[in-house]
């Protein structure tokens, strides 16, 4: 099939069309890109700085990840044993029915007693305590 000069004059009058048309089309898109990153560029740069700024915090805290992994491991570690001894011992007393007590404790502090023999404010010795030392230091050097 022999083609006609007109069809092959109408096809690349066509394609040089296309071609223009295509050329003229991507570079208006290319200048309406350009323009519009050129006007939002300052926009994009305060993006930037905003979330730099926000993350800020969690960059400090990725310095120091290894130290607050080891801290949570012990936190977790002494919260699953703390629990545990906490239930062991609920139910041991619980299986030998051990009841609370409800007696006073005793007071264990000796500085509280009014009638205390013991001076604690003094800073000197008392006589007795030198005169033992004196009785012992006689009895060792007598056995000579």
């Amino acid at each position: 099939m022999d083609e006609s000069p007109a069809v092959t004059d109408f096809l690349s009058i066509l394609s040089v069309l296309f071609g223009v048309l295509t050329a003229l089309f991507s570079y208006t898109w290319f200048f309406l890109y350009s323009l519009l990153y050129l006007l939002a560029s300052p926009l994009v740069y305060l993006g930037h700085v905003l979330l730099s700024i926000i993350l800020f915090p969690l960059q400090v805290l990725l310095k120091f990840e290894a130290f607050l992994t080891f801290v949570t491991g012990a936190i977790v570690t002494g919260a699953a044993v703390g629990l545990g001894l906490y239930l062991a011992g609920d139910s041991l007393s619980q299986l030998l029915r051990l009841q609370p007590s409800n007696e006073k404790p005793y007071s264990t502090d000796l500085t509280e007693s009014k009638d205390s023999s013991f001076d604690w404010e003094s800073k000197m010795f008392m006589s007795s305590t030198i005169l033992e030392e004196e009785e012992n230091s006689y009895d060792s050097q007598g056995s000579r």
